[in-house]
């Protein structure tokens, strides 16, 4: 894709800032190449919940631009659909010397991430790996109709909820997730007063777009509905010690909690405080 791509022409009384100018690049920026030389995690979801809005195009442009920048090799590998794939993935990004982008396409529709399925194991192994990847520096960008259909766990992890709009279309906000000090509730403040704009990726002949599209096709074609289904003979990931303790802890605190515990007991049960509890179970 040429350069010329990532720049906005302007349109009507409306001038459309480059992204590179916005407050949201600059914080992802710093976090990524400034002291802690870190990673990010990025939750795309619009207006109502509303499809058509561009939510995949965003994702996938920011995901070639940050490429560019980052001087990474963006495949169509690095696109899926399903939360199988996407965890064999990660594995395979390079190590912190090399930051990297990785694009989960439609989180809670395709099989991986879903709130409801807070303690199955991938979502657990999701979790995980969200906690785990700054040490490899991976710019994770997920899309999904409205960011509450994530689980818990994943939407305290991610740093950023990019917001698309309805109208006009090839627009988004951008907020920043953060917990509060006492009981970690989860927290979006807007990083720019002003929506900022994307291009049209579909119109563009992005091989990687097109690639994605085929899948989803494919997803639609099948019986089940679950993208994980399509990489059947792909490897199971798995869980370590430590990670199967803690999924246990997890479904238990549910149990008791469907059962009728408080938060309270249910972590005295499973010797956790209640805000764990409370973040990870529904």
């Amino acid at each position: 894709m040429s350069s010329d791509y990532y720049e906005i022409a302007d349109t009507g009384r409306e001038k459309k800032r480059h992204i590179g100018d916005t407050e949201f690049w600059e914080t992802l920026m710093k976090g990524i190449y400034g002291p802690r030389s870190g990673d990010a995690r990025i939750i795309i979801d619009a207006e109502d919940s509303a499809k058509g809005v561009g939510k995949t195009g965003l994702a996938v442009f920011l995901a070639m631009l940050l490429a560019d920048v980052f001087d990474y090799d963006f495949t169509e590998d690095d696109i899926t659909l399903s939360g199988k794939k996407y965890l064999q993935r990660v594995r395979e990004h390079p190590g912190p010397e090399q930051p990297s982008v990785i694009v989960l396409d439609e989180l809670a529709g395709a099989g991986a991430g879903h709130a409801y399925r807070e303690t199955s194991k991938q979502n657990v192994a999701l979790g995980n790996w969200w906690q785990l990847m700054r040490k490899k520096r991976i710019v994770s960008l997920v899309t999904l109709p409205h960011w509450s259909k994530a689980s818990k766990g994943m939407r305290r992890e991610a740093e950023f909820r990019l917001h698309c709009l309805k109208e006009p279309i090839g627009y988004f906000k951008a907020y920043e997730v953060t917990t509060s000090f006492s009981e970690g509730d989860i927290w979006t403040e807007s990083l720019d007063r002003e929506r900022i704009a994307f291009p049209d990726v579909p119109s563009a002949g992005v091989d990687a777009y097109r690639a994605l599209d085929e899948e989803k096709d494919e997803l639609l074609a099948a019986a089940t509905l679950d993208a994980d289904d399509l990489h059947e003979d792909d490897e199971e990931p798995e869980l370590s010690e430590d990670e199967a303790r803690e999924q246990e802890k997890r479904e238990v605190a549910q149990r008791l909690r469907d059962n009728g515990a408080t938060l309270r007991e249910a972590a005295d049960a499973v010797g956790r405080s209640h805000t764990w509890v409370s973040d990870h179970t529904e």
